[in-house]
């Protein structure tokens, strides 16, 4: 009778400690590292200047008045002068209109001068080395290009033995250098650049059922040994007690 109380408290005993070790066993920690990445784009704006060279013309007037040349009587007329300094490659236009009859030259001023000489030596009427005439005309539009730098005159002469009365606009046009400078923007996006970013995360995960840890085991089945010895003492003590 007193074994199998024994033996029931012992089965009593063993039942907490093994639900103990399952549940002591049962609990387990997992670890999840989680990489995110992050995709940035970048946008850079860049600049460059730029010097271009161009020409810019700049027109004045040369005259812009009327012109009254009283009647010839002599053999080359009288004639009307107007010079203008000019420079290679300018551009002298204008317009002239008369009532009566006029020859409308363009000349150097040295060939100006050579031609007065040759009217009052020679009597010759027509000067040479012109840059532009137009002779008997009482409307004429004219524009021509300057070859040299340097003293240019516009010369009408009234041949006839009439009044002449002239209107004469002339304008000169050259040109002149002029800087501009140029800047340019321009976007560019540059490659997709990642960055990665790393969390690590613990979390808690029931084991299975039914596999208690090495050493809850070991607790267990020492624990069994000490109550089966204390039960083999207490048998030996009582075996002997009824002896006497």
């Amino acid at each position: 009778m007193i074994q199998r109380k024994w033996a029931g408290s012992l089965i009593l005993l063993l039942i907490p400690i093994l639900v103990a070790a399952q549940t002591v066993g049962g609990q387990a920690y997992t670890t999840q590292t989680i990489t995110l990445v992050t995709n940035t784009q970048v946008n850079v704006v860049t600049t460059r200047t730029s010097s271009v060279t161009t020409t810019q013309p700049q027109t004045r007037t040369i005259l812009s008045a009327p012109i009254t040349i009283p009647p010839t009587h002599g053999v080359c007329g009288i004639y009307s002068v107007h010079a203008f300094n000019a420079t290679t490659g300018a551009i002298v236009s204008g317009t002239l209109t008369s009532d009566n009859s006029v020859d409308f030259y363009i000349m150097t001023d040295t060939a100006y001068q050579a031609w007065t000489r040759q009217v009052v030596v020679g009597g010759i009427c027509t000067p040479a080395s012109l840059i532009l005439k137009q002779q008997n005309t009482t409307s004429y539009n004219f524009s021509t290009n300057i070859p040299t730098d340097g003293l240019y005159d516009i010369v009408l002469n009234n041949l006839s033995h009439s009044t002449v009365n002239a209107q004469l606009k002339a304008s000169i046009t050259t040109s002149t250098p002029a800087v501009v400078t140029m800047t340019l923007f321009s976007t560019m996006t540059q490659p997709t650049v990642q960055t990665l970013t790393q969390t690590t995360v613990q979390t808690a995960q029931p084991a299975q059922a039914g596999s208690p840890d090495t050493a809850t085991l070991l607790a267990v089945v020492l624990i069994i040994v000490i109550l089966i010895a204390a039960t083999l003492v207490i048998k030996r003590k009582r075996g002997g007690t009824r002896k006497k």
